[in-house]
């Protein structure tokens, strides 16, 4: 039997989107829920996670970072990078993370707290560029953050999908009601009861906001 031999075209316009900006203050399930919708034990996954938070084998240097992925290419890679969360690095890591998709080989990219390392006017090259095409590219980025309002104002337009947890300050709650088309009392009124269950909005495009529950 011959192996099926990769398209020589890196992208595919009609891959579906599946990106998601994950929103919510400590404790408001955003680790819940990508446990529910991410597989971590996937052939191709890579994290930006700067305070140790996913269950993926670690590197600590973007140098460490980079050698893995150019002895990767195209094929199988399973890492979370843990350096300083400085602008620099962040945009190292994207431009690396966009080097490694690939159409015909699914990835997810997980960015946690963006407004770390993203400023609220226009993305940054490397950070735009993975948010505008990363969809046509095989990845599915999934971008977090418990500060929406100070995280840049790219990859709000590039998802399709806006989950919102608790959110902490009254700024926070206002910008993600107007995001998630609903009623700033209807956001708030997300209630977790710890231990046992957590609740959050979700919306697809311009589709209505729901509700739905996560229980433990």
């Amino acid at each position: 039997m011959t192996r099926a031999k990769r398209p020589a075209k890196r992208q595919d316009p009609s891959l579906p989107n599946e990106n998601i900006l994950i929103v919510g203050a400590s404790g408001s399930g955003k680790s819940a829920f990508l446990r529910e919708t991410v597989d971590f034990k996937q052939r191709r996954i890579i994290a930006w996670d700067p305070e140790e938070d996913y269950p993926l084998p670690r590197v600590r240097s973007l140098e460490a970072f980079l050698k893995l992925a150019k002895k990767s290419g195209f094929g199988p890679i399973r890492c979370a990078l843990t350096v300083a969360p400085t602008e620099e690095n962040f945009e190292q890591f994207s431009a690396i993370a966009f080097a490694l998709a690939h159409a015909a080989a699914p990835m997810t990219i997980i960015a946690d707290e963006i407004a770390d390392v993203t400023r609220v006017s226009k993305a940054s090259f490397h950070w735009g560029q993975l948010c505008r095409k990363v969809r046509k590219y095989g990845g599915r980025l999934c971008a977090i953050t418990q500060r929406p309002q100070e995280a840049d104002k790219t990859i709000m337009n590039q998802v399709e999908y806006t989950w919102c947890g608790a959110l902490k300050t009254t700024a926070s709650a206002k910008y993600m009601a107007a995001e998630m088309g609903i009623t700033l009392e209807k956001l708030q009124s997300i209630q977790n009861i710890h231990r046992k269950q957590v609740q959050y909005w979700i919306r697809k495009g311009t589709d209505a906001a729901t509700m739905e529950t996560i229980k433990f």
